[in-house]
Parts: C-alpha cells; structure tokens; sequence
C-alpha cells in the first residue's frame, strides 16, 4: 500500500498557516514492464531494419539457442510476472525492451502469432485472444499501454502475443 502526504503553506498576511492530510490507500495503477535484451545489429540484419530499438546483449544466434534448448528465453519477461491488483486499479505497462511486445488478456495460455515462435516454445496451439489483436495492442519499445481498470475479484492470465513465454499472472482482490 502507497501512502501519500500533501502538506500545504498559505500566507495569510505575515501569518502562515500549515494543512497536513493524509491521502492514504492503493496507488491507482500497478507497473509492469515488459523486458528484452535484443541486440539490435544481429535482429536488424536477420528479421529487418526497426525489429530491435536498442543494443541489448542477446543476438538473435543466442536467442535462437536458448529458445530451442528451454523453449523460453530469460532476458523476454515481464516484470513482475506476479502481481496483485484491486478492484478498479489499472495495470501500466511499459515496454523497457527493445522489440514490440503485447500484454494481452488470455483465458489460457497459449501460442501467439509468430508462428515460427509457437513452434520453438512448445506452445503450438494459439491463444485465441492472440487472433483478434488491434493496432494498439502492439506496445512500441519505449512505449506505454494502460489496460482498462480490473473489474472483478480472481485470477487474469496475460501473456505476449509475439513472445508467447512471456506470461504474468495477476491476482485481483477486493478493495
């Protein structure tokens, strides 16, 4: 739980007056990021200009070996990939890696749609919420998506729809 304090200063001609309130209870939003450790020279050439935004420290040989070998890659997560929630708070995610990543509601987890990564990840059926993507739904490197306000006490699976090992599991309790 967050607390917030507002202290206050008026000046009534050469007399100050002080108000303290305390503004105490859940943070609107909870954060999560969405990491990455592309490395932009080796993804850029490979897949195509603009795929990875930053020089992070996996090439796409190393991802493609640590894929095949676990079928997840570490340094794709989200962060936290457990977390809690209250009734009406939103989920902030912000996209602190280098290629797009989505954070998508699922009822189960499941494939995305890149299939070549399904395949790898062991994860060959796809999440039918992964088909019916918008264009906003793509989080930018860099960028932030706000999900709508949690509305009902229990348990939501998210996962990346590009990178379907990247999951998050988000508890939502009462106010």
């Amino acid at each position: 739980m967050r607390y917030r304090f507002v202290v206050g200063i008026v000046f009534v001609g050469s007399q100050a007056l002080f108000a303290c309130t305390d503004t105490s209870g859940p943070a609107a939003t909870v954060q999560v990021s969405a990491r990455d450790e592309c490395d932009s020279t080796s993804f850029n050439a490979a897949i195509g200009a603009g795929t990875c935004k930053t020089k992070g420290s996996v090439t796409l040989a190393q991802f493609n070996s640590e894929l095949s070998a676990t079928h997840t890659v570490a340094a794709w997560t989200f962060v936290p990939n457990t977390l809690t929630a209250r009734v009406g708070q939103s989920i902030v995610v912000t996209n602190a890696g280098g290629e797009v990543h989505t954070f998508t509601e699922v009822e189960d987890f499941g494939g995305g749609v890149v299939p070549s990564l399904n395949t790898a990840s062991g994860n060959t059926t796809e999440a039918p919420e992964c088909t019916h993507l918008a264009a906003e739904d793509f989080i930018a490197a860099g960028a932030t998506k706000t999900d709508t306000p949690e509305d009902a006490v229990g348990t939501e699976r998210y996962q990346c729809c590009i990178h379907p090992w990247m999951r998050a599991v988000v508890t939502v309790v009462s106010r």
